[in-house]
């Protein structure tokens, strides 16, 4: 008889907490919906790009060059910065870069791949010339590389940094903004 109760009292325990513990999971959320309560450590990748966001959250990025064009398909963000004028300087360029890099890799949690082009408006000839362009990977990405771009005045960016950004300079940029 001994045995056969602690049986039973082993079922209808584990029958009760099957029962219970789900209500309780569910009153739990209905609580902190109803106070209010949010998460309110959610990492460092809080903004979801999409098409419907994209404008407003780009728009929103305090960059000193202006967005000459944005794309979004696969997780892939393409972001073109256009330099006007001739009165700007190598720091002013990366800064900008960095500002990019860290909106995509550090605020977003989907984007995976950031290809990044300045590019100078020609007046004259009514075309854009490229000036700088890289290929930044989530999976690459480091806080010693960004600081690095973040830091690097106006002297050329070092071969550790072109690798690890997949930076490539055109003549045009070594010529006007690095050995003019």
């Amino acid at each position: 008889m001994n045995k056969a109760w602690l049986i039973g009292a082993a079922l209808l325990l584990t029958a009760t907490s099957a029962i219970i513990l789900p209500k309780l999971a569910d009153l739990d959320s209905s609580v902190q919906q109803r106070n209010g309560t949010v998460e309110t450590f959610t990492g460092s990748h809080n903004t979801v790009l999409d098409n419907a966001n994209l404008v407003d959250v780009l728009g929103a990025l305090p960059l000193t060059l202006s967005i000459d064009s944005v794309g979004w398909e696969d997780h892939v963000l393409s972001l073109d910065l256009k330099v006007n004028g001739n009165d700007h300087e190598p720091e002013e360029l990366y800064q900008n870069m960095a500002q990019a890099i860290s909106f995509a890799i550090q605020e977003t949690s989907n984007v995976d791949q950031l290809l990044l082009r300045i590019v100078v408006e020609d007046k004259w000839l009514g075309s854009r010339r490229l000036l700088l362009a890289g290929d930044i990977r989530r999976s690459e990405w480091s806080y010693s590389l960004q600081d690095e771009l973040q830091s690097a005045g106006n002297l050329p960016i070092s071969d550790r940094l072109k690798t690890g950004f997949r930076i490539s300079e055109t003549e045009l940029w070594k010529k006007q903004f690095i050995y003019p």
